[in-house]
């Protein structure tokens, strides 16, 4: 049977419910905000200082102009447009990339996953980079944001980790069933990994979103 707390917890409960809700609504502050701050009406606005805890003249002015800004609206078709087809495109050529190197009967095996590591502390630039993009044809297409960030170094190698800890025996019972790496690979290696590819989609998606401050 459990017993009353003592003096000494119900002052640590009160201390700690204190503490966690001051830093909660520390937190919360800036959303809180943000978010009347969009439903006062400008004039209004501008005279305040602080935080809001309260729409100052209550209005939907300010969500009526954005909804009807066509900029905005082909804005986000842009993001989920990039955010679908982009993290397809990184998934399967991940996913491809990492298969190979995980393969213990590739020759170039080691090779390559040195030229993969070495690409994660040298590279050429910003200006190499248009170069390439202007070169190849892509420049001013969706294509130039989708195709030369298709894999990314670091996320190829945690890919690449996964796949090693599948068991071989997978791979050599599919070969006796006559099935080839590309069977091996999207039937059998990746329904396996299933971890792994929704954290390679959560470390792709906010290239595409837009988060400030997220390095490839």
């Amino acid at each position: 049977m459990v017993g009353k707390p003592s003096f000494s917890r119900k002052v640590f409960i009160v201390i700690n419910t204190f503490l966690l809700a001051s830093l909660s609504f520390i937190c919360l502050a800036p959303v809180i905000h943000v978010l009347f701050a969009s439903m006062s009406d400008p004039t209004l606005l501008v005279r305040n200082t602080g935080i809001l805890l309260w729409p100052l003249g209550f209005t939907y002015r300010g969500y009526e102009l954005v909804v009807g800004n066509p900029n905005v609206i082909a804005g986000f078709l842009n993001s989920i447009f990039y955010v679908v087809f982009g993290v397809i495109i990184n998934i399967i050529m991940t996913s491809m990339g990492a298969y190979v190197c995980s393969r213990k009967n590739f020759a170039m095996r080691k090779a390559m996953n040195f030229m993969i590591v070495f690409t994660m502390f040298f590279s050429g630039g910003l200006i190499p980079f248009y170069l390439l993009v202007e070169n190849i044809g892509i420049a001013n297409t969706r294509w130039a944001l989708l195709l030369p960030t298709a894999i990314s170094a670091f996320n190829l190698i945690i890919m690449r980790t996964a796949f090693q800890e599948i068991p071989d025996s997978f791979e050599e019972s599919a070969r006796m069933d006559g099935a080839n790496d590309f069977i091996i690979l999207f039937r059998i290696i990746l329904p396996l990994s299933k971890a792994v590819v929704a954290v390679m989609v959560l470390l792709y998606m906010p290239y595409f979103i837009g988060i400030p401050g997220f390095m490839r």
